[in-house]
C-alpha cells in the first residue's frame, strides 16, 4: 500500500503547506447571523398558541471551503470535515487502530475475516515478489513460498512446474438494516460499486493497493471480500474495504464526472447523522438531521440543523466564535498560530480549546545524493547529519511555533502510536557534543570562531577548505520561516552557515526532474509528511529515490527526495511492510526499521503539527485523536449547554 500512502501524504503535504500560509494581518471581525427557521402557526381565533420549539443548531466555522464532497475529488482537511456530517465511518481511526462504524467487526487473522490461503500459481501470473515489486511470475523470479514469512526461505523461481504462494483474503460484513439518506438500502453492492469507481480512476485513487489486488466481490447482501495478489502481505489489509457510495443515485454517471456533477459533488447523499440540504457557494454548506441515521434511537445527532460556515481568516472566525455566531472553529482556520491569545480566552471562561499532537511530522531532509553536481555532498557521512541533529534546538522550534503544546518525535512514528520504538536513537540538544563529532569527522574550526564557517579537511566527497554552508529550502509562510530561522540560529552555534531559501509551496514541491525537492536539487529542505496506522517506512527506501524511469522504479513520482540508500534498511522496512498485525514478527520489524532510520538519520524529525480545535465554553463531545483524519470524527456526538452531561 506504499504508493496509495504516498498519493495521501502528498495530498496532505500540499494541503499542510498551503493552509499554514493563512494570513496573519488582523481583519475586522465579521458577524454571522443565525438564521433560524421557526414555523408559524396561523391564528384565526383568540385562542392561545403553542409556542413551537426553535431548532437546535450546531454552526462550524471553517478556514477552507471544499472543492468538492466526492469522495474520491478532494482530500483536504475541509472537504474530510464536512463528509464527516454525511457519512460515519465505515470505521473510525482511533489510537492508531482500526475501529468499526457500519462493519459488523474488524477482520483479524485471529479473530475472524482474515486468511492466508495457499494457492498455486502459473508462470506469468502477476504476484508481489520478494523485494515488494510487482511482477509477473517467471524464471528467476525470488519469491516467498507459501508459509515462508521472510527472506531466509524465500525461493528463485525456476520456470517449470507452478509454484505456491500465500494470498491474504479478508471479508468485510456491513451491519444490517443501513439505508442511505434517501431512504434506499444500504448493500455490499454499493461497496462494489465504490470499488469500480475507484479502479476507473486509476491510478488517481488508491493506486498501489488496487495494483495489488486480485478481486473485491461480494459474497451476499451484505459481504464483501478482498483478494491481494499472490505475495502480498498487506499490514493494513483491515482498511482495504472500499467505503460505499449510492449505485442506485450515481450508476448512470461516468465516473469521471462524479468530482463534478452537483448530484455526486455538492450534494451527495450518505448513511451518517445529516444530510445536504444547501451549499451556498463561498458562504455555507448547510444540513438537517438524517430521519434513517442508524443511530437515530440513540438520540444521535444532538442538532435539527448542522451549518459550516467559511470564513476569510482565523481572527475573523475567532472573532465569530466569541460574538457567538459560531459554535465551534474547527482545524482548517489554523488557530494554532493563535494559540497564546486563545489559551488566554479560555482561561477567561469566555471559550473552550482542544488540541493534541497530529500524524503530520515536520521534517528537514538532507539532500545526501543531490542530482546537482554543483552542490558539493556535505552530508553523505550519517556523523555529519547526527551532529546537525544535536545543534538543532528542535525543543526551541517545538515550544514557540505551538506554546508548548507540541513534540519533537525521534523518528516517523508518532510517539503514541502502539509501534513506537522506545529504543531508537535520541538526539538531545547539545552544541558541544555536536562540534566535538564535526571536528571528527573533518569539518574543522580553524580559528576558533563559531561565527565564520568551518572547513573541510578529508571529508569523503568534498574537496579541502570548503566552508560548511549551505541553503535550507522551505516554504514561505509564517511557520516554516519562523522554523528556517530557528535552524540557523542553532546551527551558527556550531561553526554552519545556514542560508534561508523561502519560496511558494507550489514551486518548493513541484515534481521532479524540475522541482527542488523531489528533482534532488537541495541541500536541506523542511516540510511535513503524514503518518499513518501503518509506519511509512518505505518514505525512505532505495525504490522510493527519484528520478528517471526505469533506473528509479518510481520514476520522479518517487518520495525519497533525500536520496539515502541501505540495503539494511531497505530489508527491515520490507519485512515490516510484508509482516501482518497479527503475526509475531510485526512489531520487531517495525522497531528495526525505525532503529536504523534514527542511527542514518537521512531526515531530521523537527516537530509534530498541532491540531486545534475552537469551541464555546459549554460544548461537549470533542475528542481529538491524532490518528484521526478530522477533528470531526464522533461529529455526531457534539452537543453543548444544559444537554451536557454535568
Amino acid at each position: 500500500m506504499q504508493k496509495t500512502q504516498l498519493k495521501i501524504i502528498l495530498a496532505e503535504l500540499i494541503v499542510l503547506l498551503v493552509l499554514s500560509a493563512c494570513s496573519s494581518t488582523p481583519h475586522p471581525p465579521v458577524f454571522f447571523q443565525k438564521t433560524v427557521i421557526v414555523p408559524v402557526t396561523p391564528t384565526a381565533t383568540a385562542l392561545p398558541t403553542a409556542t413551537p420549539t426553535p431548532p437546535r443548531v450546531l454552526t462550524i466555522c471553517m478556514g477552507r471551503e471544499p472543492a468538492s464532497l466526492f469522495l474520491y475529488g478532494d482530500p483536504s482537511v475541509a472537504a474530510r470535515s464536512v463528509r464527516e456530517a454525511i457519512y460515519d465511518g465505515p470505521y473510525d481511526i482511533r489510537g492508531f487502530e482500526v475501529s468499526p462504524v457500519i462493519l459488523e467487526k474488524t477482520p483479524s487473522l485471529a479473530g475472524g475475516g482474515a486468511a492466508l490461503e495457499a494457492v498455486q500459481v502459473q508462470a506469468g501470473t502477476l504476484i508481489q515478489a520478494a523485494d515488494g515489486r510487482l511482477v509477473n511470475l517467471e524464471e528467476g523470479v525470488v519469491y516467498w513460498p507459501a508459509g515462508c514469512r521472510d527472506a531466509s526461505c524465500a525461493q528463485t523461481y525456476q520456470g517449470a512446474d507452478p509454484a505456491k504462494m500465500d494470498q491474504l483474503a479478508v471479508r468485510f460484513k456491513l451491519r444490517a438494516g443501513l439505508l442511505w439518506s434517501d431512504g434506499a438500502p444500504l448493500t455490499a453492492d454499493d461497496s462494489l460499486y465504490s470499488f469500480e469507481v475507484a479502479r476507473s480512476l486509476f491510478p488517481g485513487v488508491r493506486a498501489d493497493l488496487l495494483s495489488r489486488t486480485e478481486s473485491y466481490h461480494t459474497l451476499d447482501a451484505l459481504t464483501v471480500e478482498w483478494r491481494g495478489v499472490p505475495g502480498f502481505r498487506d499490514p493494513g489489509y483491515q482498511t482495504n474495504f472500499f467505503s460505499p457510495l449510492p449505485r442506485h443515485a450515481w450508476g448512470v454517471l461516468p465516473p469521471d464526472q462524479l468530482n463534478t456533477a452537483d448530484v455526486s459533488a455538492r450534494m451527495p447523499i450518505g448513511w451518517g447523522p445529516y444530510k445536504i440540504d444547501e451549499w451556498k457557494a463561498g458562504d455555507h454548506i448547510s444540513l438537517s438531521r438524517n430521519p434513517d441515521y442508524f443511530r437515530a434511537s440513540e438520540g444521535l445527532p444532538a442538532f435539527d440543523n448542522l451549518v459550516f460556515r467559511f470564513v476569510d481568516s482565523r481572527e475573523t472566525a475567532i472573532a465569530a466564535l466569541l460574538s457567538g455566531e459560531c459554535d465551534m472553529v474547527d482545524e482548517t482556520a489554523h488557530l494554532e498560530l493563535s494559540g497564546p491569545q486563545l489559551l488566554q480566552l479560555q482561561d477567561a471562561g469566555r471559550i473552550a480549546v482542544s488540541f493534541g499532537t497530529g500524524t503530520a511530522w515536520e521534517h528537514a531532509d538532507f539532500g545526501i545524493n543531490s542530482v546537482d553536481p554543483a552542490r558539493p555532498a556535505l552530508f553523505q557521512l550519517k556523523e555529519t547529519r547526527q551532529a546537525i541533529a544535536q545543534c538543532i534546538d528542535r525543543q526551541k522550534m517545538a515550544d514557540e511555533l505551538f506554546f508548548g503544546k507540541s513534540q519533537v518525535p525521534d523518528t516517523y512514528v508518532h510517539p503514541m502510536h502502539p509501534l513506537y520504538d522506545p529504543k531508537a536513537r535520541h538526539y538531545d540538544f547539545d552544541p558541544k557534543a555536536a562540534s566535538q563529532l564535526l571536528q571528527s569527522v573533518g569539518w574543522l574550526d580553524a580559528d576558533k570562531d563559531p561565527a565564520t564557517p568551518r572547513l573541510s579537511h578529508g571529508v569523503p566527497g568534498v574537496p579541502d577548505n570548503t566552508p560548511f554552508e549551505f541553503s535550507y529550502l522551505t516554504a514561505n509562510d509564517e511557520e516554516h520561516q519562523r522554523a528556517a530561522q530557528i535552524v540557523q540560529a542553532s546551527l551558527s552555534q556550531c561553526g554552519i552557515k545556514v542560508n534561508i531559501s523561502a519560496n511558494p509551496s507550489n514551486q518548493v514541491f513541484a515534481p521532479g526532474p524540475d522541482g527542488p525537492v523531489f528533482g534532488q536539487k537541495f541541500s536541506m529542505a523542511q516540510y511535513a509528511w503524514v503518518s499513518s496506522t501503518v509506519p511509512p517506512c518505505f518514505l525512505y527506501t532505495t525504490a522510493e529515490i527519484p528520478g528517471p524511469y526505469p533506473q528509479s522504479p518510481k520514476g520522479w513520482g518517487g518520495a525519497n527526495a533525500s536520496g539515502y540508500s541501505n540495503p539494511a534498511f531497505d530489508q527491515a522496512c520490507q519485512q515490516a511492510l510484508s509482516s501482518l498485525p497479527d503475526e509475531a514478527s510485526y512489531k520487531p520489524a517495525q522497531s528495526q526499521a525505525q532503529e536504523i532510520f534514527a542511527e542514518d538519520l537521512p531526515a531530521i524529525p523537527l516537530y509534530l503539527r498541532l491540531d486545534l480545535v475552537a469551541t464555546r465554553p459549554d460544548m461537549c463531545g470533542v475528542k481529538l485523536d491524532p490518528s484521526a483524519e478530522s477533528a470531526l470524527w464522533n461529529l455526531e456526538a457534539f452537543n453543548y449547554g444544559a444537554s451536557c452531561p454535568k
